[in-house]
């Protein structure tokens, strides 16, 4: 089970959208470190490391810059924006209910 921290507790559908879809990509392609990657798509490595240790979930923008330089073709990018969108909305409700189960 993972580490539960900031972006787990708070956005977890987002969370285990981008774990899934590009951390583990990440992980199998070959010569692909976090410091590489970050070079790629010029953010520091520590920025790579706070979003895959769910420290920060990123803008959308940094999301698709990983994503190209990871391989991802259109098709993969567009299917991904729209589960996206799905997770964010899910963890929109999903906020709230905790807020309304807080207020309790």
């Amino acid at each position: 089970m993972p580490k539960f921290n900031n972006t787990w507790e708070t956005k977890p559908h987002m969370t285990r959208l981008l774990e899934t879809e590009i951390y583990e990509r990440r992980k199998k392609t070959k010569g692909m470190s976090q410091l590489v990657l970050a070079n790629k798509i010029g953010v520091s490595r520590n920025c790579i490391y706070l979003i895959e240790s769910h420290e920060n979930i990123p803008k959308i923008e940094t999301i698709l810059d990983i994503m190209m330089a990871l391989g991802f073709n259109m098709e993969e990018r567009k299917a991904f924006v729209e589960k996206y969108t799905e997770a964010y909305y899910k963890d929109k409700e999903f906020q709230q209910e905790r807020e309304m189960a807080g207020a309790l």
